[in-house]
């Protein structure tokens, strides 16, 4: 099944509600080197709301 992208994002968005790990959301390069991480967390920086997460890892990696 197709999903669209408001639908992908809105299942991240209902998962981080859940709060299982604080409810903040980080995207972010890993701590090991091996790729990016989208995940829960409670680190400094992270946002409640997964689409402004994203989107602040656009302007960082965009210089803004």
């Amino acid at each position: 099944m197709k999903y669209t992208d408001k639908q992908l994002l809105d299942f991240l968005q209902k998962k981080n509600d859940e709060r299982i790990y604080g409810g903040l959301c980080i995207f972010r390069d890993s701590d090991y080197g091996k790729g990016w991480r989208l995940h829960e967390t409670k680190r400094v920086g992270a946002k409640r709301d997964v689409r402004e997460a994203i989107g602040n890892a656009i302007d960082k990696e965009e210089g803004k």
